[in-house]
């Protein structure tokens, strides 16, 4: 989450297996867990859950918004999260299509030895939904990068949000789709490192995203299965979820809802649009590169 965005394939590819396997452990199915527990062991933080929980409770909450808590000498960089909140929130929810169960927290550090106590230095991120559900945006968003504050926030408060509904960023749903959907909403957000046409062309190249023909609930395919950045993949995500959208708004909300409920993904999608996802993000890249020239 997503996610601190990187600027290197490699600090990209660490922070997605920091993501996917240091965060999602307590949503491994148990049967499973065992089993998966040494390949994503290696993606582990130092921060234990019981700790870092325990931390994240000494963060106070502003005053007059129990919504956002900062670290000590992060209150201004929380009022600036509280002042743009509530239209963040308001986005999310019109285009998720459903109220967040819970009103979002978030929580703000006040400098980088804060945020990583949390998440490593080394992945690079600007911000994460970590265990439990919450949601941690580092100082850099405000100091360095305050250009992507907002669009990061959103594109945090989708993976919250569909997580108050299926469990923090559960293995249920293909990372493709968590993460173009986090783009989508966020207008680009955590895509934003590359362009439409960079992600056109590099499809009319060969070198983009392919969605499983059956998704399996314990293994997560990510952008390295491709050999592409991660900013490429969350763009390429996102295109294909604007598309599936443009095509058909109504279907769309229905696969978001359908979702969120609980249904198998595999089912919701062919349910939906009569199509094997793996079949249709192929022929969307097909045609999509062709239309924009990159193919003959």
């Amino acid at each position: 989450m997503t996610v601190a965005f990187a600027r290197s394939t490699r600090s990209a590819r660490a922070m997605t297996l920091a993501r996917l396997d240091r965060f999602h452990l307590a949503r491994v199915p148990s049967v499973l867990l065992a089993g998966a527990l040494l390949a994503l062991l290696s993606g582990c933080a130092g921060l234990g859950y019981r700790d870092a929980g325990e931390t994240l409770e000494t963060f106070a909450a502003l005053p007059d918004n129990a919504q956002v808590r900062y670290a000590p000498g992060a209150e201004s960089f929380a009022r600036q999260v509280a002042a743009i909140l509530p239209a963040a929130t308001a986005q999310v929810e019109a285009m998720q299509h459903r109220r967040f169960r819970r009103p979002p927290v978030v929580y703000v550090c006040d400098d980088d030895d804060c945020f990583h106590r949390f998440v490593a230095a080394g992945w690079n991120y600007t911000a994460a939904v970590v265990y439990d559900n919450r949601l941690l945006l580092a100082s850099r968003l405000f100091d360095r990068e305050p250009h992507r504050l907002k669009p990061i926030l959103l594109h945090e408060l989708s993976h919250l949000h569909l997580g108050q509904f299926r469990g923090h960023y559960t293995m249920a749903i293909p990372v493709w789709f968590h993460e173009g959907l986090a783009s989508l909403v966020a207008s680009g957000g955590g895509a934003d490192l590359v362009t439409d046409a960079d992600a056109y062309e590099a499809a009319g190249n060969g070198r983009h995203f392919l969605a499983d023909e059956q998704h399996l609930p314990w293994r997560r395919t990510r952008a390295d299965a491709w050999d592409i950045p991660i900013s490429l993949f969350y763009r390429q995500a996102m295109l294909y979820l604007d598309h599936l959208r443009s095509r058909d708004e109504a279907a769309f909300r229905r696969l978001i809802r359908a979702l969120q409920d609980g249904a198998d993904f595999d089912a919701a999608f062919a349910q939906t649009y009569q199509a094997n996802p793996g079949h249709s993000v192929r022929a969307y890249f097909h045609s999509a590169a062709r239309i924009q020239g990159a193919l003959p």
